[in-house]
């Protein structure tokens, strides 16, 4: 790897923005941000006084998160999947261009590739079912109440 690109990664990830700056630069709230690192999406380094600092790659992951939220309709458990099955990715890719391997053809390519004549798996059908509602004959087999209060 040339030396720029490493300088340029190392510069990437060096923390260099307060909260009120990553903020604006990712048009959100500092709030939002606080939420984002206690549900772990986000992990901005802290000085010594214990204030947040944002990198370049923070706020490019912050912008992931916002357009997945916002635009997708996302929500933050699913974010959370979608970061790290693209960061994974990413790895395996990184993986592949060192060892200079060649991409398989994509899935859209792999159906055009088949021949007409294999069969093709159909879709399971799953039957979901409601628990049956509960009738009582008579008074005595109602289910009885505790009374907590007294």
């Amino acid at each position: 790897m040339p030396v720029y690109l490493v300088k340029a990664a190392a510069a990437a990830d060096e923390p260099m923005f307060v909260i009120s700056v990553a903020a604006r630069l990712v048009e959100m709230h500092p709030q939002t941000l606080r939420y984002y690192e206690r549900a772990g999406l986000v992990k901005p380094k802290r000085s010594r006084g214990s204030i947040r600092l944002y990198s370049q790659h923070d706020i490019e992951r912050l912008r992931k998160i916002a357009r997945l939220v916002e635009d997708l309709g996302v929500n933050l458990a699913g974010v959370e999947v979608i970061l790290h099955l693209t960061e994974k990715v990413e790895a395996l890719q990184n993986i592949l261009q060192e060892h200079q391997i060649a991409m398989p053809p994509a899935a859209a390519d792999a159906d055009l590739a088949r021949p007409t004549d294999a069969p093709q798996a159909t879709p399971a059908k799953i039957q979901v079912r409601r628990p049956r509602a509960r009738t009582y004959e008579t008074e005595t087999q109602k289910p009885k109440r505790s009374n907590r209060n007294g």
